[in-house]
């Protein structure tokens, strides 16, 4: 020991011995100003320097005195302690967390850390649970996202596992290993496996796990919107395997409040993943989870404290029902997760029901199975030649139709006019004009006869501005915007509660 190191190991032995029994609080605000720099460069153990370290922040010193030989002669010490396999694990986490701690404060540093710290990441590196405190097991998870290795990924999913109550350093973790996985899904899975190996020596281990597993969700939740890592295969298989493996290995939560907590975030996870990766958003297994966490609860009914979450999942799953049934598709898997997201199966059915009644332009079929929760059996029409020569005749009724409205609207614009003049010019040719008006309102009440015994109607007036539905009208040329006008009103077959149905003849719309 030079005698630097036994002046410095001398002025330590000052505090902590001569009968003044300091604890190491008392101990870390001893050391201060020279003092301070000399235990950060000394070879005294790496829990001194910690304590150094932080008393050159307290008071400013660094990173005012970054360029000190000291400080710099106490990193150089520190990165050496953190390779060095003959030093125990718990010290080198300590002393990675110190170089870390470091560049934090002194930015300029940052660059060098992977260099630095390379040698001491490898496969053996020491479990952070080493560490009793969070901040320093946040600065070594800060030390991995700079790391590389195929061991990587493995050690990650388990420190996140082990985690207890470091939030922050959890969810660095969390962010090392988004940047690593190949899918979201393959995340899901290696933090299930890990988290399925854990066993809590508590009185109520399922209780333990669920909570880990209530914060690691909520901490991926945050981090998922600004990755674009992507779904990935059965990514809600995967996330049912995060919650229910860990639980089948050591038993349920005992306490509602965890329970719900559990429940909550898995929900709003849920949510996070279909809201940002729509792919996913019409597969029904991804609401898989949600449904475990239903029968968990061991309730018929979902608990008032879940109901603000369970609302924006009921209203991705409304949305997915109106994309797929604008293609015609009716999957019958997803409408049964209304069913499970509702605590009444009225309510599921209400909430199909005002999809079919507020989405005209979907296709019939689909109408009646959001409304019957089933696809409706039709009979068909009479095969007579009297039937199908009537229903090929609908399309020239229907324009009959609109011809006759046309017509309408054009005499009424002339009508009184033609009276008038008529009766001041020509008296004796008022009857017979009022006569064919007569007439000719006649025959247009009989073709309106027509059409309402054949159940057509004209949908939509020439002129109108409207939403452009696929289903009732045709676009002349490219239609760029969601708002139109009408240039013919489609045909359509008015059904008994008086709404439009099936389209006989498109409208034109431009």
């Amino acid at each position: 020991m030079n005698s630097a190191a036994r002046g410095v190991s001398g002025r330590l032995q000052l505090l902590t011995g001569g009968g003044l029994a300091m604890t190491h609080a008392e101990m870390s605000d001893a050391i201060s100003g020279d003092l301070a720099f000399d235990v950060f460069a000394s070879d005294s153990p790496v829990a001194q320097k910690q304590k150094a370290l932080k008393a050159l922040m307290r008071e400013k010193l660094i990173p005012k005195q970054a360029d000190d030989a000291r400080f710099q002669a106490g990193l150089a010490s520190l990165t050496r302690v953190a390779a060095d396999r003959s030093e125990e694990p718990e010290s080198r986490l300590l002393a990675i967390a110190c170089v870390v701690h470091s560049a934090q404060v002194v930015k300029r540093l940052q660059p060098s850390l992977q260099q630095w710290l390379a040698p001491a990441m490898d496969e053996d590196f020491p479990a952070l649970q080493l560490l009793k405190e969070a901040d320093d097991r946040l600065n070594v998870a800060r030390a991995l996202s700079l790391a590389d290795g195929a061991w990587l990924n493995a050690f990650l999913a388990d420190a996140i596992a082990c985690e207890e109550t470091g939030e922050k350093a959890r969810e660095e973790m969390i962010s090392a290993l988004l940047a690593r996985s190949p899918t979201l899904a393959e995340l899901l899975r290696s933090v299930a496996r890990a988290m399925a190996s854990v066993r809590p020596e508590t009185e109520k281990p399922g209780d333990s796990v669920a909570r880990r597993q209530a914060r690691t969700l909520s901490a991926l939740r945050g981090l998922i919107p600004t990755s674009e890592l992507e779904a990935g295969d059965e990514i809600g298989k995967a996330l049912h395997e995060l919650v229910n493996l860990p639980l089948r290995a050591v038993g349920r939560p005992k306490e509602e409040k965890v329970q719900n907590e559990l429940a909550e975030e898995v929900i709003l996870l849920t949510h996070e993943i279909v809201r940002t990766r729509f792919s996913v958003a019409t597969d029904p297994v991804v609401f898989r989870a949600v449904a475990y966490c239903r029968h968990m609860l061991g309730s018929s009914s979902w608990p008032d404290a879940l109901q603000g979450a369970l609302s924006l999942l009921i209203k991705d799953v409304r949305e997915a029902l109106i994309l797929l049934g604008r293609q015609g598709v009716r999957d019958q898997g997803l409408l049964d997760q209304l069913d499970m997201l509702c605590n009444y199966p009225l309510r599921a059915r209400a909430i199909a029901k005002e999809i079919a009644e507020r989405h005209p332009e979907l296709d019939e079929d689909t109408r009646q199975w959001l409304i019957h929760g089933r696809v409706v059996a039709r009979r068909e029409a009479s095969s007579t030649a009297l039937e199908v020569g009537a229903r090929e005749a609908d399309v020239a009724i229907g324009l009959a139709l609109n011809a006759a409205r046309e017509a309408r609207q054009a005499v009424a614009g002339v009508k009184e006019p033609v009276i008038s003049v008529l009766d001041i010019y020509e008296q004796s040719l008022v009857s017979v004009t009022q006569d064919c008006f007569q007439r000719f309102e006649g025959l247009l009440l009989q073709m309106d006869q027509v059409a309402q015994q054949r159940g057509l109607a004209l949908y939509g007036e020439v002129g109108q501005e409207t939403d452009f539905a696929p289903k009732y009208f045709q676009a002349v040329g490219d239609v760029a915007r969601q708002k139109v006008i009408v240039r013919q009103p489609a045909v359509v077959r008015i059904r008994k509660d008086g709404t439009a149905g099936d389209v006989v003849l498109k409208g034109l719309v431009e």
